[in-house]
């Protein structure tokens, strides 16, 4: 019956998708707002869809990408907008970086009614598609 049991559980943590965090942090801010920052690798076969993202410093997590809006009076313009989604390749890398992706973080007072302090740790946990959760731990830095 014990290595029923072990077998199992061995199976199910190779069912387990794996993302792996090559680097990361939490804009370090004074305000209500800030900004996560990562890059995910996915050594599996199959892309890994990350379709929520929960932290207990923020009221909620939102993915975001910025874009460029074009020149207007020789001005370089961005946006942000909304994105449901974020999808880590088959054996490839996602780069959640200032200038591109990102994941905001909203309501950091509620939750934490201190400034983040440098190289405070965060821990923050990526839902994926299928219901799978990871959580990684990153670190408030001012970049």
């Amino acid at each position: 019956m014990r290595w029923i049991a072990l077998f199992l559980l061995a199976g199910f943590a190779l069912a387990q998708p794996t993302l792996r965090l090559e680097q990361g942090w939490v804009r370090r801010v004074p305000g209500n707002i800030t900004a996560a920052y990562l890059v995910l690798y996915n050594p599996t076969d199959k892309p890994l869809k990350i379709v929520g993202a929960s932290t207990p410093i923020a009221t909620r997590v939102e993915f975001h990408q910025t874009t460029q809006a074009g020149h207007q009076n020789h001005l370089d313009l961005s946006a942000m907008r909304r994105v449901d989604a974020l999808t880590v390749p088959a054996k490839g890398r996602l780069q959640i970086l200032p200038g591109g992706y990102h994941l905001m973080l909203y309501g950091l007072r509620e939750k934490n009614p201190r400034p983040l302090a440098e190289g405070q740790k965060v821990p923050l946990t990526l839902r994926l598609e299928g219901g799978a959760s990871v959580t990684f731990t990153l670190t408030a830095q001012m970049r």
